[in-house]
């Protein structure tokens, strides 16, 4: 590749490529969670194209990708796009406790504060927007926040660790499940989100 080659731009249509192969790789278990957790953030934030070929690089071209779509459960989703993209929610936890679970519409973004305190979603059950993603920045200081998943959801994790730590456990992802965009930073605290075959042991690392 040339030096002007490797100058090219990445837009929404090569990144969104990259990371849906990294997901296939992921699901066929060519990677696993921390393989998969950092090179989709590094696909997330690539600004040419040639940062996007070596995250895929040492993948096979055809993935032997398990057929789970019919086993994912269907993701409950608005009908119509409506006011989606405009929905925003902030959840504040400070010095105390927020959650948000069950039978609940998501926002398409939202913004999680916890400081001294500490927040749970639980997204198995909530009605996804109409597209399909949801996007949360978190500020958490001196607390926590954790997520929960269903099957098929796939995680792009952008958050910024400061004596603080951000992950996944357990995830399940489909390829053409739903997307948790995850943004935000953790200061001396720990945002965690947990699938379908968690173990457990995220909160304790």
């Amino acid at each position: 590749m040339s030096d002007e080659q490797s100058r090219i731009r990445a837009g929404y249509p090569e990144r969104e490529a990259t990371l849906s192969q990294l997901g296939d790789a992921f699901a066929s278990g060519y990677l696993d969670q921390q393989e998969f957790d950092e090179r989709s953030t590094a696909a997330s934030h690539a600004r040419f194209r040639q940062d996007l070929v070596g995250l895929t690089a040492d993948l096979p071209h055809q993935l032997a990708v398990p057929d789970r779509e019919p086993g994912v459960p269907a993701t409950r989703v608005r009908m119509a796009p409506d006011d989606a993209a405009a929905r925003h929610e902030n959840i504040v936890a400070v010095f105390s406790g927020a959650q948000r679970e069950a039978d609940w519409i998501a926002p398409s973004r939202g913004t999680v504060t916890a400081v001294f305190g500490g927040v749970s979603l639980d997204l198995r059950q909530c009605v996804w927007p109409a597209d399909g993603q949801i996007e949360i920045t978190c500020f958490v200081a001196f607390g926590g926040a954790e997520i929960k998943v269903p099957e098929g959801v796939r995680v792009v994790n952008q958050v910024v660790p400061v004596f603080g730590g951000a992950g996944s456990d357990g995830l399940r992802p489909a390829r053409t499940g739903p997307v948790l965009v995850l943004k935000g930073m953790a200061l001396f605290g720990g945002i965690g989100v947990t699938g379908p075959d968690a173990s457990g042991q995220l909160g304790s690392r």
